[in-house]
C-alpha cells in the first residue's frame, strides 16, 4: 500500500509476514543535508558488463517479491557499466559522502551494505542506481549524481539522504572494486513506480483500460489478485459490501483495529515486524469510497482510544504514529461527509485535536479550516462551555496536569467563540480562566490585537507576580512579550534594563550580546559593558538602587530575580566567547586556562573547546592540536561506534594542522593501541579521505 504525505514517498506496507528476518538494527533518525557537491567530477560513458548473481531471497526481510509480482533474476539485457572503468560514483570520497547523508547515517548503510541487504542493483539510463534495500520492510532506492551533486529517493520515512541510499552507493562502489556486472534496470521496473506513486497517473493509462474488452479486464484484475495481496483485499472488501453488505467489513475493521493495535511494538528492536495498519486503511478507503462515511468515523474514534496506548509504550522512530495518523486523515474525510449534524463535526475534531498528544490529528485543523455557519459554531461553543462548567475546579495544588488539560478547552471554547462572532465572550473567558490555567500570555496576545495595550501591560504584570514562582516559564514569556513592546515603541533604556535584568541573572555570552546591543541603542553601551565586564571578570554586582545599574538604566517595575546558579568569578565560558569573538587568541588561552576542570564537562556538550581551538590555531598551533587530541582520545576511549564516528573530525583537524611525519606518527599509535577495536579502525581509515574504492571491503 502505497501513500503520499505530500513531500514525498512512504510504503506503508510491503511487510512479508513470516519471511525469515535478520535482526533490525536499533532504530535510530537520521538527518543530513540532502545535496553534496562534487567538485572535480566528470561523466565518463558506461560499457557492458553481466548481471550480479542475485541474493538468497531467504536471507532478507522482503526479499523476492515486488509490488506487483514475483519478478525474475533480471536478464542480461543492455549493460551501461563496466566494472573497473571510472565514472562519478567511484571518485567519491569517504568525507563527500558523509557531508551528503551525515556521519551517523553514513556508518549505518554501511553496516547493512556488508550484511548484504542491498540485491538487484541496476543502472537507470541516465546513470543513475536502483535496488531493493531490506530494512523494517524492503524498500526501493534510486542515487543519481550529475558531478556535482547526490540526490536519492526511497520509500523509507526518512525519504532521502538516508541509510538505504548510502548502502546502494556503497554497494556499487564494490561491485565496481571486485569486477561485479550491473545490469541496466529493466523498463517499466517495479521499483521505479513505488517511488513514483505519487504522481499523476499516466495519461494513456485511461485510454487504453477503456479499449480493453470486459473479459480482458477481469483477466487482468485476476492476474494482479494474485500476484498481489493487497489488490486481492481490496477486490475482496468491495465484493463483500455488493452481495452481503458492509456489516462483515465494519466488524472485520474494528476487530484488525483491535488486533493491530493490541501489538507489542518493541517487538521490532529484536527483529520483528512492526505493527502494520495497511489493511486497516485500505478498510477504511472501501468502506468511505462505497458512502459508509460514518462508520469510518466510528473506526477513528476507536483508532483514536487504541493508538496513542501502543505509541506512548514505544515509537522511538515514529512510524506507528505515521501509519495512525494515515488512517486518521481517512477518518477526518470521513467526518466531512459524514451524515452528522455541522455542530457535531465541529465538536468532534475540536476533541479530537485537544486529546492528540502525538501529531495523529492534522486532519481536524483542515476540517476546522472549512466554512461552518456562525449558529453551528455557536451552538458548538455552548456545548464546550457546559462542558467547562462541569470541569473540575483547578485548585491551586492540582500541578500542572489539571491546569494543562484546563487551559486547552479553554482554548478550544475561545477559538469556537470567535469563530461564532462572540469575540467579547472569549476574551472575558481568557480573562476568568487566567488565574486557574496561568494563561496570561493568551489573555495579553488578545488584548494586544484588540488594540488595548496599557490592559495589556497591566495582565503582564499581573503574571510574573503570579507566576514567578510555580511557573517560571511563563513569567519569563511575559518577559519577552514586555519586551518586544518596548522594542516596537523604541523604548530601548528599558529594553536594556530587561536585558541587564536577564545577564546578571544567567551570564552567558548571547545574553551579554543582547545586553551590549540593547544598551548601545539606548546610548550607554560603554558604562554598561564597563558593569558587565566587571561582573564576569571580578563578581562585582552593580551597587543596590533603583533599576538594575542605578544611574544608568530605568527601573522597569519589574522584581529583580536572583541568580540562576552560583556563578564564581570570573565566568570563564562567557569570556572566552567574548574573546573569541573580538579576535583575541591570548585573552581566548588566558580565560581557558582559567576554566576548572570540574566545570569543563558540563560545557562540552556546547563545544566550547573545538571553539577555543579553532580560534587559537593560527596563533598558537600546538594548543589546538593538544585539544583536539585530548577529545579524540576521550571519544575513542568511549568503546562505542557512535563515539568513534564523533572522533573522525578530530582526527581530520589533527591531519590537517599536524606536520606529515608527526600525523604518521600519531596515527600508527592509535592503529597499535586500539588494534582491536576494528569498527574504530574503519573510522580511522576514513580520515585521509581517500576515495571510497580503495578503502571499502
Amino acid at each position: 500500500m502505497i501513500e503520499s504525505n505530500g513531500s514525498g514517498i512512504r510504503c506503508a506496507a510491503l511487510s512479508m509476514k513470516g519471511a525469515p528476518r535478520i535482526p533490525s538494527p536499533e532504530p535510530e533518525r537520521e538527518g543530513g543535508a540532502a545535496v553534496l557537491r562534487l567538485p572535480g567530477f566528470c561523466r565518463r560513458r558506461a560499457s557492458p558488463a553481466q548481471p550480479r548473481e542475485a541474493y538468497d531471497a531467504g536471507d532478507i526481510p522482503g526479499a523476492g517479491q515486488s509490488i506487483l509480482h514475483d519478478p525474475p533474476p533480471y536478464p542480461p539485457g543492455e549493460i551501461i557499466h563496466m566494472a573497473g572503468e571510472p565514472d562519478i560514483f567511484t571518485g567519491l570520497t569517504w568525507e563527500g559522502l558523509e557531508e551528503w547523508a551525515g556521519a551517523k547515517t553514513v556508518s549505518r548503510g554501511r553496516r547493512y551494505q556488508q550484511e548484504g541487504r542491498v540485491r538487484n542493483l541496476a543502472r537507470l539510463p541516465g546513470g543513475g542506481l536502483v535496488a531493493w534495500v531490506a530494512g523494517t520492510e524492503r524498500y526501493a532506492t534510486t542515487v543519481s549524481t550529475d558531478g556535482e551533486s547526490i540526490e536519492s529517493r526511497c520509500t523509507c520515512p526518512v525519504e532521502d539522504s538516508c541509510k538505504h541510499a548510502v548502502a546502494v552507493v556503497l554497494e556499487y562502489i564494490e561491485s565496481v572494486k571486485e569486477s561485479r556486472p550491473i545490469p541496466a534496470a529493466a523498463e517499466g521496473d517495479p521499483r521505479l513506480r513505488l517511488l513514483d506513486a505519487d504522481s499523476p497517473p499516466d495519461p494513456a493509462l485511461r485510454p487504453y483500460l477503456e479499449r480493453l474488452t470486459k473479459d480482458e479486464l477481469i483477466d487482468l484484475l485476476e492476474t494482479l489478485a494474485r500476484h498481489n495481496p493487497p489488490v486481492r483485499a481490496a477486490i475482496d472488501d468491495r465484493r463483500t459490501i455488493a452481495t452481503i453488505g458492509a456489516d462483515p467489513l465494519v466488524e472485520a475493521l474494528f476487530s484488525e483495529i483491535d488486533a493491530v493495535a493490541g501489538e507489542a511494538p518493541w517487538e521490532d528492536t529484536w527483529g520483528g515486524d512492526l505493527p502494520d495498519y495497511s489493511g486497516v486503511k485500505m478498510k477504511m478507503e472501501t468502506l468511505l469510497a462505497k458512502g459508509y462515511a460514518d462508520e469510518v468515523v466510528l473506526a477513528g474514534e476507536l483508532l483514536l482510544k487504541k493508538g496513542p496506548e501502543q505509541i506512548e509504550m514505544i515509537d522511538e522512530e515514529g512510524e506507528i504514529a505515521d501509519q495512525i495518523a494515515a488512517c486518521m486523515d481517512i477518518a477526518f474525510s470521513a467526518l466531512a461527509a459524514s451524515r452528522r449534524p455541522l455542530h457535531e463535526k465541529i465538536l468532534y475534531a475540536i476533541e479530537a485535536e485537544r486529546e492528540d498528544e502525538y501529531g495523529l490529528c492534522t486532519g481536524a485543523e483542515n476540517l476546522l479550516a472549512g466554512e461552518f455557519p456562525k449558529e453551528e459554531w455557536s451552538i458548538a461553543a455552548d456545548r464546550l462551555l457546559e462542558r467547562l462548567r462541569r470541569f473540575a475546579p483547578a485548585e491551586e495544588d492540582d500541578g500542572f496536569t489539571s491546569k494543562y488539560h484546563r487551559n486547552r478547552l479553554v482554548t478550544a471554547i475561545a477559538m469556537a467563540l470567535d469563530e461564532a462572532g462572540r469575540q467579547n465572550e472569549a476574551t472575558d473567558l481568557r480573562m476568568a480562566e487566567a488565574g486557574r490555567t496561568d494563561a496570561y500570555p493568551e489573555v495579553v496576545a488578545r488584548l494586544l490585537h484588540e488594540g488595548r495595550r496599557d490592559e495589556a501591560l497591566q495582565w503582564i504584570y499581573r503574571g510574573i507576580s503570579e507566576t514567578e514562582e510555580e511557573a517560571p516559564g511563563i513569567a519569563e514569556e511575559l518577559r519577552i512579550t514586555l519586551r518586544g513592546i518596548w522594542e516596537s515603541e523604541g523604548d530601548w533604556p528599558a529594553v536594556a534594563a530587561i536585558r541587564a535584568e536577564e545577564f546578571f541573572r544567567e551570564p552567558t555570552y548571547q545574553a551579554f550580546r543582547d545586553l551590549e546591543e540593547a544598551s548601545r541603542r539606548a546610548g550607554v553601551g560603554d558604562a554598561v559593558r564597563d558593569a558587565a565586564m566587571r561582573y564576569l571578570i571580578a563578581g562585582e554586582r552593580p551597587p543596590a538602587g533603583e533599576g538594575i545599574i542605578p544611574g544608568v538604566l530605568p527601573d522597569t517595575g519589574i522584581k529583580v530575580r536572583a541568580p540562576r546558579w552560583e556563578t564564581p568569578a570570573p565566568v570563564a565560558d562567557t569570556l572566552i566567547e567574548i574573546a573569541i569573538a573580538e579576535g583575541k587568541p591570548d585573552e581566548v588561552l588566558r580565560w581557558h586556562d582559567q576554566w576548572k576542570e570540574g566545570v569543563i564537562e558540563r560545557y562540552l556538550r556546547d563545544n566550547l573547546e573545538d571553539r577555543v581551538a579553532d580560534a587559537v590555531v593560527d596563533a598558537y598551533p600546538e594548543r589546538a592540536i593538544g585539544i583536539w587530541k585530548k577529545k579524540a582520545e576521550r571519544l575513542i576511549d568511549k568503546v562505542h561506534l557512535q563515539s568513534y564516528e564523533e572522533s573522525l573530525r578530530y582526527l581530520r583537524r589533527l591531519r590537517s594542522h599536524m606536520p606529515p611525519p608527526e600525523w604518521e606518527k600519531y596515527r600508527e599509535e592509535l592503529r597499535r593501541k586500539h588494534a582491536r577495536k576494528r569498527r574504530f579502525l574503519e573510522v580511522l581509515d576514513r580520515v585521509e579521505d581517500r576515495r571510497i574504492i580503495s578503502s571499502i571491503r
